[in-house]
């Protein structure tokens, strides 16, 4: 008995670092992205800062990272545990954005031309396991789901898009089978009261999903109106086209990514731009297939498992 209470005690404190501590790729992204320790880095989805210290702990004196992360918890979370690098003599030095990482491309006219760019795609267990956010079917909170504290939040378009509109992103950004029939409801829903939980929306599913299916519609019906929200698949095109035009020759661009719809984009922005006759801004395409979470790290971590990880560099 006392062995079974000391192992749920030491897996208490492993789920706790588990929101924030369990980096996907680690190793990999870091091994594939520092090539100068000297140069400056962007990460792009600080989070609970995994990725973040280990850059800082290959870069030299005069290497530099900017990390941005539009969550403002996640932002006072770095703050504590990277304080050190914070520090005006810091060597190397950290500075941290509250902003979206769209917003990379501007720093880089102050700044100077990167010698790396990090995206780790998704959402962070943190994100996915505070009931507060409202991103997560598993939770009774308000329809929230925007990564950071402004723009439109999931229940007020729930609440006032069209049914085509409706239809459009949970076919586009859910490839929802049951998307026409689910908007349908959620018109039908609205006109007697307003959808304002995610319990709302969960329940509304499942009286129409049939039980073998519901698990999956959720998550993609949930997928759905949070990529919207935070307009997740623009934002990722759009910096990409931006930031490689900001980065140095032989720097190099990483991007871990969690479903379909991300990967696709990835996969095509290096594709294109491998073929492009702008010798100036050209990419070779590193990982010809992407690098997955090896076995133990899947066991490790369970969500890591869809992730894929894709490398190109600007030559």
């Amino acid at each position: 008995m006392r062995k079974r209470k000391k192992d749920d005690d030491k897996n208490n404190l492993v789920r706790k670092d588990y929101e924030y501590h369990l980096s996907v790729l680690l190793e990999e992204s870091i091994r594939y992205l520092i090539n100068d320790k000297n140069g400056i880095y962007v990460d792009g989805t600080l989070g609970g800062g995994g990725h973040a210290e280990r850059i800082l702990q290959e870069l030299d004196s005069g290497g530099n990272l900017l990390a941005f992360d539009k969550d403002p918890d996640a932002i006072a979370f770095v703050k504590r545990k990277l304080s050190k690098y914070l520090q005006n003599d810091a060597s190397p030095k950290l500075t941290i954005y509250n902003e979206c990482y769209s917003t990379a491309c501007e720093k880089s006219a102050v700044w100077g031309k990167f010698s790396g760019f990090l995206l780790d795609l998704g959402v962070s267990s943190k994100q996915l396991d505070n009931p507060a956010n409202g991103i997560s079917y598993r939770f009774d909170a308000p329809l929230d789901m925007r990564f950071g504290t402004s723009g439109t939040t999931a229940g007020e378009f729930i609440n006032t898009a069209g049914l085509s509109e409706l239809k459009q992103v949970l076919r586009s950004y859910g490839e929802e089978p049951f998307a026409g029939l689910i908007a349908r409801r959620i018109i039908e829903r609205r006109r007697a009261s307003t959808i304002l939980s995610t319990t709302d929306l969960r329940q509304l599913i499942e009286e129409i999903t049939p039980p073998p299916y519901r698990n999956k519609t959720l998550a993609r019906v949930f997928q759905s109106f949070r990529i919207v929200v935070n307009d997740e698949l623009n934002v990722l095109e759009r910096t990409l086209n931006c930031i490689i035009h900001k980065m140095k020759q032989n720097s190099r661009i990483v991007i871990i990514s969690y479903h379909s719809l991300e990967d696709r984009i990835v996969k095509n922005f290096f594709r294109e731009n491998s073929k492009s006759l702008d010798n100036s801004h050209k990419l070779k395409i590193i990982t010809t297939k992407p690098i997955t979470p090896s076995k133990e790290e899947q066991s490790e971590n369970p969500r890591s498992r869809s992730a894929k990880l894709r490398v190109a560099e600007i030559i």
